[in-house]
């Protein structure tokens, strides 16, 4: 995990990067090199699925992992102190299947810092799965409604609070830039509007 990393490296340092690329520079040639045949050959079978009739939905869950390359190469869009490590997390409260709640352990969105941006981060991943898929199932859909915060370091979600998240200005924003897009809204759990 990066966050495990040296200080200057996990915070991004350019001088460490530029080390750690050269250092490595095969290794990452070769991860590059996987990426683009694994991409050329799911476009080829979304392609034959497609002349098929097939269409494929793809899952996106609504939290990426603390120690994805999203969060590392974008801290400034998730609740983060200073040295990246997270102030608050995901989980759901207590109900009548687990009293201490579910603690999930991602990353909560810095969403007011997202709305400054026009949400390019959200738009910028809706766009790469709608060219890997030709529907996009959104897993914890209400999350972008209102999503349970818990302190980070609690071992259980039992002094969580639930926040507001960004609603519908996301959706707006990404159907103003990416026109029809075909997404699901998954969600388990209480309906509301």
């Amino acid at each position: 995990s990066w966050s495990t990393w040296n200080l200057d490296l996990r915070l991004r340092k350019s001088d460490a990067i530029s080390e750690q690329e050269m250092l490595l520079k095969e290794d990452i040639d070769f991860y590059k090199f996987l990426q683009y045949k694994a991409s050329q050959q799911w476009l080829t079978l979304k392609k034959y699925a497609n002349d098929k009739g097939i269409m494929i939905i793809g899952d996106m869950p609504i939290y990426v992992s603390y120690d994805s390359s999203d969060v590392w190469a974008n801290p400034e869009y998730f609740d983060l102190n200073d040295e990246k490590i997270p102030l608050h997390i995901a989980g759901v409260p207590p109900d009548l299947y687990s009293k201490e709640g579910q603690l999930w352990g991602n990353p909560l969105y810095h969403w007011d810092y997202l709305e400054k941006n026009q949400y390019q981060w959200w738009v910028d991943r809706v766009q790469v799965a709608t060219q890997m898929f030709d529907r996009i199932r959104i897993d914890h859909f209400i999350g972008f409604q209102n999503f349970f915060s818990i302190p980070y370091g609690q071992k259980t979600a039992v002094n969580g609070t639930w926040e507001k998240g960004p609603g519908i200005k996301l959706f707006n924003v990404i159907k103003e830039k990416l026109a029809n897009v075909n997404i699901i809204a998954k969600d388990f759990g209480v309906v509301n509007d």
